[in-house]
């Protein structure tokens, strides 16, 4: 495994250090997911909103959500291999800021505002708990432009850096997404939050395409040559290709 390539894995594998913190926040220490349901009684949802365990998940994803950044940086890495125009890394960046922001940021505060303080008022915290889930599933629809340009990226390259098919897999992935409008309308069935479309068909096939994407950014990382990294030349006394020479970093 290459040394000038070192920067690159350690951004990798903080990836899936990242998303099984990011899981045991949400799912044992928590229980936010799997969602409760929208139309949960007034005393479960002041049970769930004052439960000590928030505000210890609230802790860990305060110190683990700087690994985000570096898990985006690894697609941005790729595309910028890729012949198309900067444009498509640009929106994946923004993308991914707005989303983690929604998505991440607004439903820690609302769950953990809520547990911070014993004896709020039971409809404050029931607002809270609407925010808080309205925020992690209706805000799947900030990374549509994300994941579409990663998507379209892949299918105008003409260097092949990742697969086609994934291209595709991504679009149909990211249309999915768009499922997740009908949590400001629908408060049970399958298009409410914890519903079977907009909650557990999405989930599936999120989780399923991210894992293919990791295999095959592993992949793409190990298949680059070495002459076409930014940081390949650090030798002062080394030319590079065009002629140029790279200061010592």
């Amino acid at each position: 495994m290459s040394a000038r390539k070192r920067d690159q894995w350690i951004a990798f594998w903080t990836v899936p250090v990242f998303f099984n913190l990011f899981g045991i926040v949400f799912v044992p220490l928590s229980w936010m997911m799997p969602p409760r349901s929208p139309s949960s009684s007034e005393p479960q949802i002041v049970d769930f909103m004052q439960s000590h365990n928030l505000l210890i998940a609230c802790a860990i994803l305060t110190l683990s959500f700087g690994l985000a950044p570096l898990s985006n940086a690894v697609y941005l890495t790729q595309i910028k291999r890729m012949s198309v125009s900067p444009v498509f890394r640009y929106a994946l960046m923004v993308g991914s800021m707005t989303g983690a922001i929604v998505g991440m940021l607004f439903p820690m505060f609302c769950f953990g505002l809520g547990a911070f303080r014993p004896g709020y008022d039971p409809s404050i915290l029931a607002m809270l708990y609407d925010f808080g889930y309205l925020a992690y599933i209706g805000s799947l629809g900030c990374f549509c432009v994300m994941w579409m340009s990663f998507g379209l990226a892949i299918l105008l390259d003409t260097n092949n850096i990742l697969p086609k098919w994934l291209g595709y897999y991504t679009i149909w992935q990211y249309v999915t997404e768009l499922m997740a409008a009908p949590v400001w309308i629908a408060k049970s069935g399958p298009f409410a939050w914890n519903g079977l479309l907009t909650f557990w068909f999405a989930m599936v096939l999120y989780v399923s395409w991210q894992v293919i994407v990791y295999i095959c950014i592993y992949r793409a990382i190990k298949s680059q040559p070495d002459d076409e990294l930014e940081n390949a030349w650090v030798s002062s006394s080394s030319p590079s290709p065009d002629g140029r020479q790279k200061a010592n970093a």
